[in-house]
């Protein structure tokens, strides 16, 4: 990627964004491009199955669309960063804090990293609730050229201090810059990430709660209640409510997609002792994937009416509560072949130890 220079600004050539229905979790999607730019193989699926993301399930107790992000509820975060080859530096301020050494500080030691990133080629993530990337800059880095998932679709670049919501506006409540490859020993390997996020997927559906989110088979017993209750009543939802039940379960489809054709492609990465197990996960994924979509061009079809709240009608929800019930027969199916991988992980892992 070239870096290029006009009078007003200083960018990176060749960045493209992305926008919800390609990425549905931001942060990993920023993570992929920047992966990309800097010609690293790791993909948008690798991080998003190395963090657990690919595997969770997880509803918000007012059915807030939040539940859909991987840093809300059961986090999903810190096992894919474990995999990344680059060391990162951040630059946090949540709203309404006051950062240490003053913000006038902070806010000029941030800017000078983008500005140093952008120089050498490598994009910058940022963002509040959803993350996009700095992709330039003008005057010496105070201010930032960029692309963001909510605006636009990702599709069109602009400046971060010309826009308001997720893309900008406000300074930011996270900036991180990768600084560095990461020296061989700070590296972990794939199968070494792999199998804690194996272990993250068996962990997070027998979590019952995270605070306000709940997860794995209680995530699906709330909002099976919550949804059942609502069709009882004949609709009226809050709109709030609405609008989590259709994101909530476009993230579900959209992250079950990819853990099915994740683990049917890698499904012998750990060796033929657990490749059966994880063969029949991926089966168990794809049908959950196809089944919950069925007739439908995308997840928001089934769930609000293409769209119109006013449009989703009794039959929708009878339908999305049947797909659920079947959602939650096959991630229940699905967790416990990892778990069976796992196990045998930990078997095979324990003959092989030097005795002591």
């Amino acid at each position: 990627m070239g870096v290029q220079q006009s009078a007003s600004r200083v960018w990176i050539d060749g960045i493209q964004g992305f926008g919800p229905g390609e990425c549905a979790s931001s942060i990993h999607g920023c993570q992929a491009r920047i992966l990309a730019a800097l010609g690293e193989p790791l993909s948008y699926d690798d991080l998003v199955v190395y963090s657990g993301f690919a595997f969770r399930v997880g509803v918000h107790n007012q059915l807030c669309p939040s539940a859909g992000h991987p840093c809300c509820g059961f986090m999903c975060l810190a096992n894919g960063v474990r995999a990344l080859p680059w060391r990162t530096r951040a630059f946090e301020r949540w709203p309404g804090t006051e950062p240490e050494g003053g913000a006038e500080a902070f806010e000029a030691a941030a800017c000078a990293a983008v500005r140093a990133s952008i120089d050498r080629g490598v994009p910058v993530e940022y963002g509040g609730e959803e993350a996009g990337l700095i992709i330039g800059y003008a005057d010496e880095g105070r201010r930032w050229w960029c692309v963001h998932p909510y605006h636009k679709n990702g599709g069109e670049a602009f400046w971060h201090d010309e826009v308001k919501g997720f893309a900008g506006g406000a300074w930011p409540w996270g900036i991180t810059v990768w600084t560095e490859p990461k020296p061989e020993d700070e590296r972990v390997s794939a199968r070494e990430v792999l199998v804690g996020a194996l272990r993250q997927a068996v962990e997070m559906w027998r979590t019952e709660r995270c605070g306000d989110y709940f997860v794995g088979d209680a995530a699906y017993g709330f909002w099976l209640d919550w949804l059942g209750d609502l069709e009882a009543r004949s609709g009226g939802a809050p709109q709030p409510g609405v609008q989590g039940n259709g994101w909530c379960y476009d993230v579900l489809v959209h992250c079950r997609r990819i853990a099915a054709r994740w683990l049917a492609a890698h499904a012998g990465d750990l060796g033929p002792a657990v490749q059966a197990h994880l063969l029949a996960a991926a089966e168990h994924y794809a049908r959950l994937a196809t089944e919950a979509l069925a007739g439908f061009d995308c997840p928001w079809s089934l769930t609000i009416g293409a769209g119109n709240p006013d449009g989703w009608t009794s039959a929708l929800r009878q339908t999305q509560l049947a797909r659920l019930e079947v959602a939650r027969a096959a991630d229940a199916a699905a967790v416990a072949e990892i778990a069976a991988a796992v196990a045998q992980l930990s078997s095979v892992a324990s003959h092989d130890a030097p005795e002591t």
